[in-house]
């Protein structure tokens, strides 16, 4: 099987793919990020590593509420011109560890630094993204309170640099959505299957999802309390975050985490 590499923005449901591809006996890493709900299924050292390349070279970007191309071009270029021992470090025990999955939203701003050090023959990509609706309800339950208009432009930002930076590089990729999973689950366990060159069931993938196929993980219900706390929270904001480059600007961004 091939090294894993999911590019992602949030809210896509990202967690429960790598959990899925995770049961083809793939290396997720010697720790994993936790959330106080769920298991990210991200390597602890990558997530690190990401974080410092976009402090070091970023300083002041707040990721989840802020996308630019500028940002991304910045960190690439800036990263050519100084010591990534840290990161080959990180690289040489993924390789000891084959085959190993990346997961990270961060990936956006980092994949073309670490696509230097890579091994991109044996790596195979995954875009993942999810209905807009659908994570604009999720986001907002959570409260990441943000506008619809926010959610499609940042979440299209990304998917966009992400895409982009695929087709620069020749590199094959499969794009998902977490519907997908959710709708067509046998569909795209085949299209899984033969992108990574691997096995994996429905077995596999009710072990690893808790919620019912065959419908919408969001409904009605969850559209209108969505709804409710974006309505409560929007006069409140007290972070404004700008999406800049070529997708435009957005003023009405999401509020800090409460």
């Amino acid at each position: 099987m091939h090294n894993t590499i999911i590019l992602t923005h949030g809210w896509t449901g990202s967690s429960v793919f790598a959990g899925l591809i995770q049961r083809a006996d793939v290396w997720l890493g010697e720790a994993t990020m936790v959330k106080p709900d769920y298991d990210t299924f991200e390597n602890a050292g990558l997530v690190t590593l990401n974080n410092g390349l976009m402090d070091r070279f970023a300083a002041g970007l707040n990721h989840e509420h802020e996308f630019s191309d500028e940002h991304v071009r910045v960190i690439a270029e800036r990263a050519r011109t100084v010591d990534l021992s840290e990161l080959r470090s990180f690289m040489d025990l993924c390789g000891q560890h084959r085959p190993w999955l990346w997961k990270d939203p961060r990936l956006t701003w980092t994949i073309r630094v670490w696509a230097d050090l890579l091994d991109l023959s044996t790596t195979r990509f995954v875009v993942l993204t999810r209905e807009t609706t659908q994570a604009w309800i999720t986001a907002n339950l959570r409260r990441h309170v943000q506008s619809y208009a926010f959610t499609r432009a940042y979440n299209g930002g990304i998917t966009q640099s992400n895409i982009r930076f695929l087709h620069e590089r020749g590199l094959p990729y499969v794009p998902l959505s977490f519907e997908d999973l959710l709708l067509a689950p046998d569909a795209t366990l085949e299209r899984l299957n033969q992108h990574l060159d691997c096995h994996l069931t429905m077995t596999d993938l009710q072990a690893v999802c808790r919620l019912p196929l065959g419908r919408r993980s969001r409904g009605l219900k969850d559209f209108v309390k969505a709804a409710a706390i974006y309505a409560k929270n929007y006069g409140e904001r007290d972070g404004r975050a700008r999406l800049s480059g070529r997708h435009g600007s957005v003023a009405d961004a999401p509020a800090a985490h409460r």
